[in-house]
């Protein structure tokens, strides 16, 4: 089995610290990322969760339209978000509840439903036009940009570790904006919303959901995650790269980590798993610091 040492291993930056024979010292990493404490990020949680009715009923209008699905917001939403609706937008229709109070010449059958209460009421589902999908969008200006090129490391190349993997990035389709990518990995695909808070890191998971478990389908990163263990190795994956490439929150990392732990437990994360961990996290790093035509050499 493997056991994550409990006492917490200083690492350096930038691969900065090698373990002795020029590489990263990953397993001090990785007993960091199973140990040591972390939280859960926000960004899982930015976007209100529709109901199912109100998801297919928007989903219908933006095909109508021709429209890829996209994720939904209010006006305001996205604003405080960081974004505009642009000009001439059409607004997108959902069914909202609205309660009504009764009339103060309410009949006493309806007051009786109240337990004698006095205040008998009763809600209303009505339609309004008040929603928008991301690329109905553009970002504020001074927006921070949340693109992979703007975020790279200058000693990393994401299209560069594309190529050299056999990985194709396809354009982000979904209606949940807490959702930060996914992976089609028998078909070697991966997306990356472009809300996405960590853009780097959420690349490195889903590169690594499709390096190690090809047998899963799609796999998305968001709140909903089913198959812990291979979330626990596809985050494991994005915090040893993070870390050596010095990008992305890692306190958030840990705690996404450790937050699928509570349905597996760190014993179950063996000494295979951590090979197979380790070992993916080498091949994207040295994928993404070639150019193309050298990883395939």
């Amino acid at each position: 089995m493997f056991r994550p040492q409990t006492r917490p291993e200083a690492h350096l930056p930038a691969g900065e610290g090698k373990a002795g024979n020029g590489q990263p010292d990953f397993m001090a990493l990785l007993r960091e990322a199973l140990t040591q404490p972390g939280r859960v990020a926000e960004c899982y949680h930015l976007f209100h969760s529709y109901s199912l009715s109100n998801a297919l009923w928007v989903a219908g209008q933006l095909w109508a339209r021709g429209e890829a699905l996209a994720p939904i917001a209010s006006f305001n939403r996205w604003k405080e978000l960081g974004r505009v609706v642009k000009k001439g937008s059409k607004a997108l229709m959902m069914s909202m509840p609205v309660t009504v109070k009764a009339k103060a010449d309410a009949k006493p059958e309806d007051d009786a439903q109240d337990g004698g209460k006095g205040k008998a009421s009763h809600t209303l589902f009505i339609a309004r036009r008040n929603w928008f999908a991301l690329h109905q969008t553009e970002p504020l200006e001074g927006a921070e940009p949340h693109d992979l090129e703007a975020k790279a490391p200058a000693a990393w190349n994401p299209a560069h570790a594309l190529a050299a993997l056999g990985i194709t990035r396809e354009a982000f389709q979904s209606s949940d904006g807490n959702t930060q990518g996914y992976a089609l990995p028998e078909s070697r695909r991966v997306a990356v919303s472009p809300l996405a808070v960590e853009p780097i890191k959420t690349l490195c998971h889903e590169l690594a959901h499709c390096l190690l478990h090809s047998e899963q389908g799609r796999i998305e990163d968001g709140p909903e995650l089913t198959r812990s263990l291979a979330e626990v190795e596809a985050e494991s994956v994005a915090y040893l790269c993070c870390a050596v490439l010095s990008c992305g929150n890692l306190e958030a990392s840990r705690g996404y980590i450790q937050h699928w732990l509570q349905d597996t437990s760190a014993e179950r994360v063996t000494e295979k798993h951590a090979r197979r961990i380790m070992g993916a996290a080498d091949k994207i790093l040295k994928a993404g610091r070639a150019a193309p035509a050298e990883a395939e050499a």
